[in-house]
Formats: C-alpha cells, structure tokens, sequence
C-alpha cells in the first residue's frame, strides 16, 4: 500500500523549479493549495462522497406508468417523481434497519448514501419482497437487498447484511467507471444514469445510441429515473454524510 507522504506530500526541490519555470508563480500557488485541501479532506474522510453530491439538481422523470400502475398509485394526476418519492416514502421505516450500514459503505466507498438507499428500494422495496431464503419473490436469481444475480456474481455475506451492501455498491462504482470509459463526453449525470440502467440490465443493453431513452430496455422503463427520484427523497432524510 502506498504511503501517502512520500506520493502526495510533497515535491522534491527540482520538481518545484520546474513547475516554476512553465507555470507563473500565482497558478502554482493556486494549484497546490487546492490540491492540498483536496488531500486533507480524503485523509479526514469528510470529502464530500463522489461527484453526485448534486443529487438535488439532477434532472429525472421519476416513476413509469408502468410502475405506478404496479403499485396502484396511478390516481390523483401525480408525477412520476412524486410517485417515486412516495414509494420511497413507504420504505423509510424498513430502510432504518439498514441505515447505519448503508452510511458506512458509503463512506468507505465514497458513493452517496442516498444512491445506495434508493437502489435498494427499487430493488427490494428495503427487504419488503424478498422470500425466506433472500432471494426476490418474483426474480428468484436475484438475492438480497439490492438483488444481485447469482449467476454472474459470486455472493457475499447475507441478504441483509453491510457486506452484501457493500457488494452491490461496489458493482455500481465499476459500472460507472465502465460507463465514464465508454461515454467520456457524456455529462456526470448521464455516465451516472447509464450505470444505473447497466446495473439491471447489464453494460452491453445500455442503449447507449438513444441517451434520452436510457430506461428503455429497463423492466418498468424507468429505472435510473426512479432510481434518482428516491435518491433525491432519501438524502433530505438523512442519506448523506
């Protein structure tokens, strides 16, 4: 493991006249103390947690006729964001079980509470509609609460368990490295929204060719907007760091 004084610390005194010689002594200024700041807050851990710390200002659609209608919630002329934030709301009391895990796989991965939270919600419904043995009750390959496939993963730890979240949160930190690799000149809202969609459908059915139509090829057509919306309600109750 890297020591992070002797890669980050500091830079040797050549280095130094070097950066001088190319950059005005007022950029470098600049550049160091906002690299400095930046490594004080990962080594404090209090960095604020990934880019999406701007969940608030994302842009989504919420929930599909398709999953209103699921959830006989279809009526009174809501939006499909209203409608993801209420189911979201009837998770809350479930999803209080797992909280504290949930922050802290957050911190320890540095992904937002509130995306882990949301995704467990539309998976799960917070361990609602999984059976006696973990699995979904309606996708019996998907196990735990952010029912992972067992058919291309190899479990960990129990459905409820910090290291199955751990696990599922992993999975959507490398399906959004995958998603930045393959659309570099996609905002981070939209890399972010096609990992979600990979996330359900795998990478290779993202239709990356129709980026305003991500949910597509999703189950209910909405499953990175929904995802957003909950994630939205979720942080103003506490899914955050």
């Amino acid at each position: 493991m890297e020591e992070y004084g002797k890669t980050a610390g500091a830079v040797d005194l050549q280095s130094s006249s070097m950066i001088q010689t190319i950059l005005p002594p007022f950029i470098v200024g600049v550049l160091v103390g906002f690299l400095i700041d930046k490594l004080k807050g990962f080594l404090s851990g209090n960095e604020t947690p990934t880019e999406y710390r701007n969940l608030s200002q994302m842009t989504t659609t919420g929930a599909s006729k398709i999953t209103k209608e699921k959830n006989s919630s279809n009526k009174n002329g809501m939006t499909g964001v209203e409608v993801s934030k209420m189911l979201a709301q009837q998770d809350l009391e479930l999803m209080s079980k797992y909280k504290k895990d949930i922050k802290s796989v957050g911190k320890a991965l540095r992904l937002h509470p509130a995306l882990i939270a949301a995704i467990i919600s539309k998976q799960s419904r917070a361990g609602g509609t999984l059976d006696c043995k973990g699995y979904g009750k309606l996708d019996s390959v998907c196990f735990g609460l952010m029912q992972i496939h067992k058919d291309y993963h190899e479990l960990k730890g129990t459905a409820f368990s910090r290291e199955h979240i751990d696990q599922g949160s992993t999975c959507l930190i490398h399906l959004i490295k995958d998603m930045k690799n393959r659309k570099p000149d996609w905002s981070e809202e939209m890399q972010l929204k096609g990992a979600l969609v990979g996330y359900m459908t795998g990478l290779e059915r993202v239709p990356l060719d129709q980026p305003d139509h991500l949910d597509s090829e999703t189950r209910t057509k909405d499953f990175s907007n929904d995802i957003i919306a909950r994630a939205q309600f979720f942080e103003q109750k506490g899914y955050k760091l």
